[in-house]
């Protein structure tokens, strides 16, 4: 390679850093931030005098037509101001039907079930709770919202987002989530990564990132733009920060609440098998590729440990993508026990929600998912251009929606309608790829994907 080619390339390559360092600035200054920082182990207890994270993100997105992300309490009042002015039968459906959304975002325990209806504002359960979740809990407090308290349960919630490529999972998934969780609950996020594209980019500047202890990992950008090279580079170019836990166990140790956490999968699948008393097999310890357990199943590891070691049950939720992969339908009784797995999955559920866990699973398809998962499941979003399940599929209860409601609403990308037995609402959000940078209204600059791959265990996969 000639000097000046050298000299473009390393152009190149510096081009792509300071584009990402742009794009995903970390934000520093919350109190999670301050806990996870690498200058001295913070204690979280004595950081209350920081902001949450969720207070936050939601000011950093904004609308295709430039306006900000409106905090929670105020979307909410807009709600019962409409009510108000032209009767209940007349407002959104979101208010007239809590059961169809609101109750899967807004998470609360029976005590403070107990302290609104009581109309004890100034219990500290709900005096003492981050400033965008008590302004929220005020709301459901008022007399005129008791429909809405009233529906709300305890425990963790499950929506199963579901549509074909490039219908807006992915970025529901980022901003209810990532965004609006977080705001109103001070929710943990928990989203264990695919290696080949990183779909929470969105949310990085906040993120701490998860390493498997030991593991060698590369990380890389690769440009769409031709003119410019694929590029090696750290994990704190992208996110916030890192951390290394052994095991399940380990990390349920070391989160904290209101913490957002991508999750590299452990390719050597340390305390799995104990956990899901399932077979997880690394790819060194194998004689046959079929044979070498997808990496995928470290969330049936993740969901055991939160359901059964009690190490952190703070509300917490869980984003499981290409979930038709992860329990499908007719599970095989493999070498990776697929089948335990997959049987074991809505039993796990099940008691993690008792213990404050929600998840958003995100699949193409809601058919191809092993029944008893779906059984399990209570909240649907049926994203743009997707039809609604059949009324005759098994497991699912009513559809309230007819099959092509979607299609006949004219829905587009960044809207949905939510479902629960007999009960749907209409939601829409912000496109997450939309941020507020450097205080101006801007998109990324990266075009392009960002990869991790593990090198020792392509290699072990290779020799087979």
């Amino acid at each position: 390679m000639s000097k000046s080619a050298q000299k473009r390339r390393e152009k190149g390559k510096q081009d792509v850093l300071d584009m990402l360092h742009a794009d995903f600035k970390a934000w520093t200054k919350s109190r999670q931030a301050l806990h996870h920082s690498d200058d001295e182990e913070k204690s979280y207890d004595r950081l209350g005098k920081y902001r949450n994270d969720g207070e936050h993100i939601y000011q950093q997105f904004v609308w295709d037509d430039g306006t900000h992300m409106k905090p929670m309490h105020k979307v909410l009042a807009s709600l019962t101001r409409t009510a108000r002015r032209y009767g209940i039968e007349e407002a959104h459906p979101v208010y007239r039907h809590p059961e169809a959304y609101l109750n899967a975002l807004l998470h609360l325990d029976d005590s403070e079930k107990w302290a609104l209806e009581d109309g004890r504002l100034d219990d500290p359960i709900i005096a003492n709770a981050p400033p965008t979740r008590r302004k929220v809990l005020r709301w459901l407090a008022q007399e005129e919202n008791s429909h809405v308290l009233s529906a709300m349960g305890d425990g963790g919630t499950e929506i199963w987002a579901h549509s074909e490529p490039g219908e807006g999972k992915t970025s529901f998934a980022n901003v209810i989530g990532g965004v609006r969780m977080p705001e109103v609950n001070n929710e943990t996020v928990l989203w264990p990564l695919t290696l080949d594209e990183l779909e929470c980019l969105p949310l990085a500047p906040w993120m701490q990132v998860a390493v498997p202890e030991g593991i060698e990992y590369v990380v890389e950008a690769k440009p769409r733009n031709p003119s410019l090279p694929a590029v090696e580079i750290e994990l704190t170019d992208v996110f916030r920060s890192t951390l290394t836990y052994s095991s399940p166990r380990d990390l349920m140790q070391q989160i904290v609440p209101g913490g957002l956490y991508a999750i590299l999968p452990d390719p050597l699948f340390r305390g799995c098998e104990k956990l899901c008393r399932a077979a997880f097999n690394p790819a060194r310890e194998v004689e046959e590729p079929a044979e070498v357990t997808p990496l995928r199943d470290n969330i049936f590891a993740l969901l055991e440990s939160r359901a059964k070691d009690d190490e952190f049950l703070h509300p917490t939720v869980i984003i499981a993508d290409e979930f038709g992969d992860l329990v499908p339908l007719n599970p095989e009784n493999d070498e990776s026990d697929t089948n335990t797995k997959v049987k074991g999955y809505p039993v796990a559920l099940g008691k993690a929600r008792k213990k404050n866990l929600s998840v958003i699973s995100l699949s193409h398809s809601i058919a191809r998912v092993d029944e008893g998962v779906r059984e399990k499941n209570r909240w649907f979003a049926t994203m743009p251009n997707t039809p609604a399940p059949s009324q005759s599929l098994s497991g699912i209860g009513n559809v309230p929606v007819d099959t092509n409601y979607t299609g006949k609403r004219d829905f587009s990308t960044g809207e949905a309608v939510v479902w629960r037995n007999q009960n749907f609402a209409d939601i829409s959000w912000p496109n997450p790829y939309r941020r507020l940078r450097l205080g101006e209204d801007e998109g990324y600059q990266f075009r392009g994907e960002i990869s991790i791959r593990y090198p020792r265990r392509e290699e072990a996969i290779h020799a087979l």
